[in-house]
């Protein structure tokens, strides 16, 4: 019976060692995995270079813009990133950027007036949800600064943005010739005062875009009904409209949902 007994232990230990073996080595592949990640990295030469970009209103934005060192002179498609209201350029995951310079665009991302770096603009914060002299003079000025970089395809440029950021992206579609935006969080505050663009004034002359996807949470106050507002009269094909069951807000829906992220991504890769 003792016998038996050893036996049978001796066996459990075996399969134990066994078993934490291959978990060993599964542990192993993903950090190789992560190693492999960084190394391709490496090996593109990805650039983040600090830019500094001057306004039509004499502020200085503070920006960062990406892309792989041997592309930096080859024209190649660009995409803009708008952080939301009281926060700032950082708010980009490093995944989303580091998959679209992947996939051959390059991306910028900017603080707007009176956020981050950048110079503050002498008007109460608050003002910048309303005022069409603020704001959209930061967005002229980076699509300035993009049309005169000779690494960047003038004709395929892109806008992303949360809350605010997504209205600068419309007004971006509206009067600088930008190809295909995403907007997320979208309102009607800001949307229709910073692109002047007001649901009281819709008729047979409403100007509409195209190349818009916008990303909403459906329990997200007034911001769903605003978004589809936008969508269902401002917007014309290719156009696609993304809900979640969620009350959260631009940036924090896209934490809650990393998998916007690749919606993101697939829509630059496909139009622009």
């Amino acid at each position: 019976m003792l016998l038996m007994s050893y036996s049978y232990l001796k066996k459990i230990f075996i399969s134990v060692f066994l078993i934490l073996f291959i978990l060993s080595g599964c542990e192993g592949k993903k950090e190789e995995s992560k190693i492999e990640h960084e190394n391709k990295i490496k090996d593109r030469k990805y650039q983040n270079e600090e830019v500094i970009i001057r306004t039509s209103d004499d502020l200085n934005l503070s920006a960062k813009y990406y892309y792989i060192e041997d592309n930096k002179d080859v024209k190649q498609p660009f995409v803009i990133l708008i952080h939301q209201f009281k926060s700032n350029k950082e708010q980009w995951s490093d995944i989303l950027i580091d998959s679209l310079v992947s996939n051959g665009i390059k991306v910028l991302t900017v603080d707007l007036r009176s956020h981050g770096k950048s110079d503050k603009a002498n008007v109460n914060i608050d003002k910048l949800l309303t005022d069409p002299k603020q704001t959209p003079r930061d967005i002229e000025a980076v699509v300035k600064w993009a049309k005169s970089n000779t690494g960047i395809d003038s004709n395929r440029i892109g806008i992303a943005g949360t809350s605010i950021g997504g209205s600068l992206a419309f007004y971006g579609s509206f009067y600088l010739n930008i190809k295909a935006i995403v907007g997320i969080s979208v309102g009607k505050l800001t949307f229709e005062n910073l692109t002047g663009n007001f649901e009281s004034m819709m008729g047979k002359l409403t100007p509409r875009v195209k190349g818009v996807l916008l990303i909403c949470g459906t329990r997200d106050g007034e911001y769903y009904k605003d978004s589809k507002m936008i969508f269902d009269n401002y917007v014309d094909d290719p156009k696609e409209f993304k809900e979640f069951e969620s009350d959260k807000h631009g940036k924090d829906l896209v934490t809650d949902y990393p998998g916007i992220n690749d919606l993101i991504i697939r829509w630059f890769k496909v139009n622009l």
